[in-house]
This record gives C-alpha cells, structure tokens and sequence, in this order.
C-alpha cells in the first residue's frame, strides 16, 4: 500500500512539473515597460490628453522605440516575433499590434511603485470633482484593451475605443472575446515596475508572463556602495560620539 501511495504521490508530481501551454497569443496583450528616464522625459499633468484609441502620435519620450524605429526592440518584437506587417502609420500599429507601447509613464517616469500602479489599477486616473490630471488616459492595461476593442450597441451603432471598452464589460460573452491577459516586456527599471506591480496592491492576477532584461531587482551596483558608505559613516559617527562622551 506505501508503495502505491509513493508512486502516485510520483506520478502526481511529475505531471504537475510538466510546463503548462499558454492559451493563443490572440488572448494576450504584451507590454514593453521601458526604463528609468529624466523628469521631463515622461508625461506631465494635463487634463486635455486624448483617449490612447484617438491618439495618433506616441505620447511622452520615455520609451522602447515606436512601431516603426529601425534597431528598437518594438519594431524587432512586431516584425520578427509576432510576424506582423508593420505599417508606415504608428497609429495603425497601436491599434492591430499585439504589443501595446503607446505611451510614456507619467513624471517622474522612473519611481517604480507608482508606476505599478499606473500599469494596471483602474482608479489611477478616476476624476475629482469633475477634472482628470491626464485627461482620457487610462492605466496601461486598460488601454491595451482599448486599443482593440469594436462593439455595436442596441441601436447597432459600431463604437471604438473607450465607448466599445464600456460596451464590452457589460456583455460577458464580449468581453470573453477581448484579450484579457498580459505578458510583460520590461527593460532595467521597466522590469522592477513589473515585478512590483504583481507583488502589490493594485494586481488583478491578471499577468501570466514576465520577461526582465537587465533588471536591478537587487539593486544597482552605485546605490548598494552609497549605502555602505552611508552605514560606515553613520558606525564611525557614533563610535566618535561614544567616545566624546567618555
């Protein structure tokens, strides 16, 4: 009987030790999160911001490379990838592309936790008493999902964008159909935001996958020897401090 149970206990292990395949990449949306930039390389306050579907331009200056950009991980991912035909319009390509990279993260484009929060909690630009700091921005997972969504509501009027968004969540069977899922691309501090939105608050277990290139989730090299720097003065300063008062 100990026998049978130890295989079956073998058994059961091994098959849960085989990787599991992901569903169709059409149920995905994947994400490049780009890196720590300077202050003003981000977006800035500004209650006029179109909707990310009506957008025709890439919003901000903190990024991986657009659509088009030649020698940039977007274009490489879309072209060689996902196999897509890239168009000449960056606007085409936000809207058909399985990545999503449409825009910067609000300044300052390089604090990690609110970033996170940024990426994928709803509340993050609700409005207040009737103003939006960023206008029609979304989180980016909801603009993700905006890029691509098409509904008709009862009169049969096609709507897009944000409107087909707010359509689709009233309609089970249509929001089964809109990609739902996330994969995250994330360069050097792009990736520490995606870990630490999956560790925090905000996350809706909603990401299955996340790749990190060159990620300092340890730390970087110049703020670990400043800290050291920081703990040896503060030892000497005390030790001088005991030594006054004897």
């Amino acid at each position: 009987m100990r026998k049978i149970f130890i295989a079956v206990a073998l058994i059961v292990a091994y098959v849960w030790s085989i990787p599991k395949p992901m569903e169709s990449i059409e149920n995905y949306n994947v994400l490049l999160v780009h890196g720590a930039y300077g202050s003003d390389k981000g977006i800035s306050e500004n209650s006029e911001y179109v909707s990310a579907y009506e957008d025709t331009t890439f919003l901000g200056n903190a990024t991986l490379g657009d659509y088009t950009s030649n020698n940039r991980i977007t274009k490489w991912l879309a072209k060689n990838i996902f196999e897509e035909i890239v168009s000449e319009k960056n606007y085409e390509n936000a809207r058909n592309s399985y990545i999503y990279n449409w825009r910067s993260f609000t300044n300052p484009a390089n604090s990690s936790l609110n970033n996170a929060r940024e990426m994928g909690d709803r509340m993050w630009n609700v409005q207040t008493s009737g103003f939006s700091k960023f206008g029609k921005r979304r989180s980016l997972f909801e603009e993700a999902q905006e890029m691509k969504a098409i509904a008709k509501d009862d009169s049969g009027k096609v709507h897009y964008g944000q409107s087909a968004l707010e359509l689709i969540r009233k309609n089970p069977d249509l929001y089964r159909q809109l990609a739902s899922r996330y994969i995250l691309i994330g360069h050097s501090m792009g990736g520490v935001v995606s870990r630490e939105y999956v560790q925090g608050n905000f996350y809706n277990g909603d990401v299955d996958k996340i790749i990190t290139l060159d990620s300092p989730h340890e730390g970087t090299g110049a703020l670990n020897m400043q800290l050291d720097l920081l703990l040896f003065c503060s030892k000497i300063r005390r030790k001088s401090f005991k030594e006054n008062r004897v």
